[in-house]
Parts: C-alpha cells; structure tokens; sequence
C-alpha cells in the first residue's frame, strides 16, 4: 500500500515537471482570474470598499473554490486520461483496489495542489493587492481538510459518471463554475451550509478576517462541517461503486 502511494506521489511530480509549461500556465490563469476578479470588485465598489471585509473575503472565497475544483477535479480527469491513454482497465485488474488507487491520488493531489500551490498562491495574491490575511496553520489545513472531503465525494460521483459517459469535460466545467455560488459567498442559511465546501468556506473567512481560531468555532460549525464532509464523501463512493458495477456489466472499461 505504501509503495502505491509513493508512486502516485512520484507520478504527480513526474507530470508536473515533464509538463511545466501546462503547469505554469495553470497558475498564470488562476492568478489572472484573481486579479480580474478583484480590481473589478474594487472599481466598481469604489473607495468604500475597502474599508469593509469585502475584499479579504473574495481572496479567501476565491481560494476555496481553487482548492474545490483541485480536489473534486483531480479524481474525475483522472479517469479521463486513463480511459483516454488506454490504460483504465489495467488499473482496475492491479492487486490493489481500484479506490484505494484514487484515495492515494487524492492525498497526493492534495499536497501538491493545496498545500504547495493554492496557500502560497493565496498568500502570494494577498501580498500583490495590499491586503493582510493572517492564518493559523492548524486551523487552516483542519479546514481545507474538511473541505476538501467533502469536494473528493463530488469528483467520485464524477468520476462514476465518466466511467459510462467518457467524455464529461462540459458537464464539469459546468460544476466548477457552479461551485462558485457556494464558495464564494457567506451561507445565509442551514441549507446554504450543507453545500460542498460552503461551510468550510464560511469558517475559512472568518478565520481570516476575524482571526477565529479552532477552539473559538461553536461545536454545531465543526459538527456540520464533518457530517457534510462525510456525508458527500459516503455518497460519492455509493455513486461511484454503482456507475464502477455497471461500466463491468456493459464492457465499457476499455472503450473510450
């Protein structure tokens, strides 16, 4: 198990230098949909909007939704680029299960994209457009964490759907920019909060504006923040295992 790990972590590494000039273009589109988004916030806001927590808060929300579609994107495309390169049903026929295989990129994914690119891009944004984010590291990785759970439950259910459908590039674009409503925004209500990602988003605001540290949460914030976590987690293996039992049926692991 741990050999599979270490190469799924190498294989990432592999890619993202092999590949660097796709890897420094992601970062310069995510940097300037940043800035684009911001300065437009700002000259349309004017000067009084800075003196409000509007803008710290378009940082913090925006890098959210990065670490979303990083997390719930990572287990879709994957099985794209499987079935595209040929190579899916080899990986579901490895001594080692299927979602043990996609738990190990996920965790890697996670370390490369969250915690080695989405922070110091964060950081990095903050710093350009003058403003001060302060964090606390544990509670920070405890909400991209639980976050992040809850986004790897949604890539599954897509990832499932890719495994009949093949080609789903549309219907996930159409996700990520949908997940900007509940990332993006503070929750207003119990429903908004059991979105993917939105109470971790919610939490992560006020962690930078208010400086709210772990402890300060009230335990109904942690406690909704896990059950949808675990609960989007539970039913994106559901979903998945069904869509994985019906691609078997039909043949259509080898076929793209």
């Amino acid at each position: 198990m741990w050999n599979a790990f270490l190469a799924n972590l190498e294989k990432m590494f592999i890619e993202v230098r092999r590949y660097y000039f796709n890897t420094i273009s992601s970062i310069a589109t995510l940097l300037i949909f940043f800035y684009l988004l911001f300065f437009g916030v700002k000259a349309v806001g004017g000067p009084s909007i800075n003196l409000s927590s509007t803008l710290d808060g378009i940082i913090v929300g925006y890098f959210m939704w990065i670490v979303f579609i990083f997390s719930f994107q990572g287990v879709a495309w994957g099985i794209i680029e499987e079935a595209q390169r040929g190579t899916l049903e080899q990986v579901f026929t490895s001594p080692i299960a299927f979602e043990y295989q996609m738990l190990f990129r996920m965790v890697s994914e996670f370390l490369f994209n969250n915690v080695f690119l989405a922070i110091p891009l964060m950081y990095f944004a903050a710093f350009t457009t003058g403003r001060k984010i302060g964090f606390d590291l544990a509670t920070l990785l405890y909400l991209m964490i639980g976050g992040t759970i809850s986004a790897l439950g949604i890539g599954m259910i897509l990832g499932g759907i890719a495994l009949i459908f093949k080609r789903v590039s549309s219907f996930i674009q159409i996700v990520t920019f949908g997940s900007l409503s509940f990332t993006m925004f503070e929750t207003q209500s119990l429903w908004h909060r059991l979105l993917p990602m939105s109470q971790a988003s919610s939490m992560m605001r006020a962690l930078a504006i208010d400086g709210t540290r772990l402890h300060q949460f009230r335990f109904s914030d942690h406690a909704i923040l896990w059950l949808v976590a675990l609960g989007y987690l539970s039913v994106g293996f559901i979903v998945f295992r069904a869509f994985e039992r019906r691609a078997m049926v039909v043949g259509s692991l080898s076929q793209y």
